[in-house]
């Protein structure tokens, strides 16, 4: 196939996205529609197959122009056997086959990846990294904090398929509880979920701020509103936002360490916020590296935004050997 096309899944829980990319990167066509996680994975995986039909068609290909479908899907799982085992963000769905089943239901070979992985993939591949600049370590900032690793031009999965949780790094011992059973994850420090926990607790516990004189309730702070605030100089909103990007400066100088990339890259909802994100981490960062040698990554936001996990997912299979996509799926 002269110019190979790929389907590109970011399965979330609350939105799916689908893309079809070309062999440079570009998205021809995308479609975005809520997953809807509750109503299972069967009606969620027939939907998704409904919506590879309707962007190849509105690309104006054929599904003979496709050589297969990536899908970045949320953890734990199993590459090797194409299996979500359990997520808190997909609820109720134990141990599904996915990757088999959306096959048979498109007649497409398909990859599943983890969402972060695919992420920081699509960013190697044609984004933040692309040039060929050396590993990559991606951070997604959300109502979690997903993690990628791309070593020597590969997602790093590990022995037991689930490297690169760095959400669940942990960064204070015998700190706050998170939902995955341990204590002190970087999750429950530096995600939007947790910038609105500690707000919401400060000004409940008499804490004064702007953030509550918004004309709504605490019930209904969001991370936005946060940024606004610390744009508009609120003490407060400062102090819980630079306390999450002093963390991820933790994250990143063990990361150095233990990977020692070229570059470790920021998406994700948070990321959004600019350089009023980045350059607290860098700054923090700078305070607390070592000085024994100059081999820092770069940190940088992430290129592609949103489309990095749908560019990713679909880069995976068009970076295939010929043949090693239909053996994955063995």
């Amino acid at each position: 196939m002269s110019n190979p096309h790929a389907i590109g899944i970011d399965l979330g829980g609350t939105n799916v996205r689908c893309a079809v990319v070309d062999a440079k990167g570009q998205i021809l066509h995308r479609v975005e529609q809520p997953t809807e996680a509750d109503r299972g994975p069967n009606r969620v995986i027939a939907a998704i197959a409904d919506q590879v039909a309707e962007t190849i068609a509105a690309a104006g290909l054929n599904r003979t122009d496709v050589v297969g479908i990536g899908l970045g899907a949320p953890g734990p799982l199993s590459q090797r056997h194409g299996l979500i085992y359990n997520s808190v963000h997909l609820p109720g769905w134990n141990n599904v086959q996915i990757r088999a089943e959306l096959a048979r239901r498109t007649g497409l070979d398909t990859l599943l990846e983890n969402d972060a992985n695919a992420a920081a993939f699509g960013e190697y591949w044609a984004g933040a990294g692309a040039g060929g600049e050396g590993d990559l370590v991606m951070f997604t900032l959300g109502t979690g904090v997903g993690g990628g690793v791309i070593v020597a031009g590969r997602p790093l999965h590990g022995h037991y398929e689930n490297a690169g949780e760095l959400g669940h790094l942990v960064v204070e011992v015998n700190g706050h509880p998170c939902e995955c059973g341990q204590r002190g994850c970087l999750e429950q420090y530096a995600s939007a979920t947790n910038l609105v926990r500690r707000a919401r607790e400060a000004m409940q516990a008499g804490r004064e701020s702007a953030l509550k004189s918004t004309g709504s309730t605490l019930a209904e702070l969001t991370c936005e509103r946060i940024v606004e605030a610390v744009r508009d100089g609120d003490p407060l909103a400062t102090e819980v936002w630079d306390e999450a990007c002093r963390y991820l400066a933790v994250a990143c100088v063990l990361i150095q360490h233990a990977f020692n990339p070229a570059r470790v890259v920021f998406g994700g909802g948070m990321s959004q916020a600019g350089p009023l994100l980045i350059d607290r981490i860098v700054g923090h960062f700078n305070d607390m590296r070592w000085h024994l040698m100059d081999d820092f990554p770069r940190i940088t936001l992430s290129a592609l935004g949103t489309d990095a996990g749908v560019v990713g997912a679909a880069a995976l299979v068009l970076r295939q050997a010929p043949g090693e996509l239909a053996i994955s799926n063995c």
